[in-house]
């Protein structure tokens, strides 16, 4: 199943507001119960509160409180069940197929307030009009500074997998942001000239301290976010719209952990490579086609033409083999590597498929009683 999320605007309501503290308020309950009883089934929760929610908000809607119930228990799976767990008075809301309706094509949303049901008329942009056919599977309320978002998550069904098994090997670093093993560099020039604009820009912004600082602030505070998001978007695109039907990346898990100076760590701490790959990710599940993740040891030390390993073999930029002489792009030849162990994996996969053909003189259907 393929769900994507379409965010749409929501005009201002009094009765929003008041659904979403009355909701957040009722969830808190839910939560405090589970630590209390210490449990977190849906049918516990609901006998032991159901009746006092009602007693404490009688124009909240019942099946809300199932809603409320839910999200809780939910939340404490997500936070593995920490004790500081606790929704904000203001924080998103979760609507099911019961409390609301969303109708794309004519940009209608129907939600069971405390007030009853209401409608809303929402704008929905052009570039949606594709998922208008797509199954919605829930809505969800919140405010986002002055405005009331919407985001309904739609599902479509399953899309026949590529047959296309070449696979494309993508290193990603701070001096290149993308390398592939196709011979297609990214370099991160750009990126860093941005980050460090905007690094500076909030040092002097913070030391000056005035109030018309603080609005300057608060102004730019999305825009270093919304340019990163852009650059990962168009460069997924471009990368997922490749001659591959499977892009092999390092796990780069526990990137940020050690200590390598303080300029490194902040450039390390601004990398936005796992939004990338969950941009590469949600784009290549669309085309049907596949992302594997490799182990990074050794990738940038290993020859990819003869396999020799040491560290001596890179030296910054540039890589030169010492058994076997071969020379290359230190990130060029990493790239090849992770696309020979992708392509290890790819290869594995398919040899270790199960069997599940029937011999056919293995099994004797039984005579049939008249």
């Amino acid at each position: 199943m393929v769900q994507r999320t379409i965010k749409l605007n929501m005009p201002m309501n009094e009765e929003i507001i008041e659904t979403i503290e009355q909701y957040n308020t009722i969830s808190n309950l839910h939560i405090q119960k589970c630590f209390e009883l210490r449990t977190n089934s849906k049918k516990k929760l609901h006998n032991a509160l159901y009746r006092q929610v009602r007693n404490d908000f009688p124009n909240f809607p019942s099946a809300l409180i199932q809603c409320a119930r839910d999200n809780a228990t939910e939340m404490l799976k997500g936070n593995r069940y920490r004790k500081k767990t606790l929704k904000k008075p203001l924080s998103t809301i979760h609507f099911d197929l019961r409390t609301s309706k969303v109708f794309l094509g004519s940009g209608e949303v129907q939600l069971t307030l405390v007030g009853g049901r209401r409608k809303f008329r929402v704008a929905v942009p052009n570039y949606f009009q594709k998922y208008i056919n797509w199954k919605v599977k829930v809505v969800q309320v919140g405010i986002n500074r002055k405005h009331y978002k919407v985001h309904v998550v739609v599902e479509n069904g399953e899309i026949a997998p590529s047959k296309n098994r070449k696979v494309l090997g993508i290193d990603l670093g701070l001096k290149n942001f993308a390398v592939c093993s196709d011979g297609t560099i990214i370099k991160a020039s750009k990126i860093r000239g941005i980050k460090r604009k905007y690094a500076h820009l909030r040092r002097c912004l913070q030391q000056k301290g005035t109030r018309s600082a603080k609005r300057k602030l608060k102004k730019i505070s999305g825009r270093e976010r919304r340019f990163m998001a852009d650059f990962n978007h168009c460069l997924s695109k471009k990368i997922v719209n490749k001659d591959s039907g499977v892009f092999a990346l390092e796990e780069l898990k526990n990137i940020r952990k050690g200590r390598k100076g303080k300029r490194f760590n902040r450039m390390r701490s601004n990398w936005a490579y796992f939004q990338f790959r969950q941009f590469l990710s949600y784009k290549a599940e669309a085309l049907g086609k596949e992302i594997i993740l490799v182990d990074p040891r050794f990738t940038s030390q290993r020859c990819s033409k003869c396999g020799f390993i040491a560290s001596s073999n890179r030296n910054k930029g540039f890589f030169h083999c010492k058994s076997c002489g071969f020379s290359e792009n230190a990130d060029l030849n990493a790239s090849v590597n992770i696309s020979q162990l992708g392509q290890a994996l790819v290869e594995q996969a398919v040899v270790n498929q199960p069997n599940v053909a029937i011999d056919e003189g293995a099994f004797v259907a039984p005579n049939k009683i008249v």
